[in-house]
């Protein structure tokens, strides 16, 4: 009797150890992900311009749920995050790398260090995977220009691309696509107020 019920004991051990290891080797590895954005392989110039306004990019920084794990949405209220899907960096970082190189390349802007010059500020609301009507990338941005205290300018952009299929790698795809069209967006409205505040006449100073 003792030998049984040490055998079936023994049995339903190996049985356990069995099934735990079935369960460990079905759990999915986290799969990392990186934006295909054209300003990420291409940084851009390595040296400041010399020519065109000052400007110095301040803080980038997005909602505190989008952070490594990609977030999908499948309406305008609900949300949620993958389990398996990851990003390598943080998506505010690389809308940072992405904006600066695209500021860069984009005429009439001078990127500095100098704290006396304009800052811009930004604010990442959205570094989606759309599930529902469509299934796009969704990349949203706002924008702020500031001297000092003063705020010069303030606007959203938003740019949203086709994913092609169910794949993580197409949807890095397109949110690449999403943020290159973002900050070329972003560039182009930040140069034109430069040209506008350059434009202005400058009061005479008091004798």
């Amino acid at each position: 009797m003792i030998r049984r019920r040490g055998a079936a004991a023994l049995a339903t051990s190996v049985a356990a150890v069995a099934v735990a290891g079935c369960l460990f080797r079905s759990a999915e590895a986290p799969r990392f992900y990186r934006p295909a954005a054209a300003a990420l392989d291409d940084p851009g110039s390595t040296s400041a311009a010399a020519t065109g306004a000052a400007l110095r990019v301040g803080s980038v920084h997005s909602a505190p749920f989008l952070r490594e794990r990609v977030v999908w949405r499948s309406s305008s209220v609900e949300y949620g995050l993958y389990d398996q899907r990851r990003w390598f960096e943080l998506p505010s970082r690389y809308v940072r790398r992405a904006l600066i190189a695209t500021l860069e390349k984009t005429p009439g802007i001078r990127l500095v260090q100098d704290p006396q010059a304009l800052r811009l500020d930004v604010e990442v609301l959205a570094f989606d995977e759309v599930l529902a009507p469509v299934h796009e990338a969704h990349v949203a941005l706002v924008i702020t220009l500031r001297d000092g205290a003063e705020s010069r300018l303030e606007h959203r952009f938003v740019a949203k691309a086709p994913i092609a299929n169910t794949t993580g790698a197409a949807m890095a795809e397109a949110m690449g696509r999403a943020l290159d069209e973002a900050t070329r967006q972003a560039a182009a409205a930040v140069a034109a107020a430069l040209g506008e505040r350059s434009a202005l006449p400058t009061a005479p100073r008091p004798r």
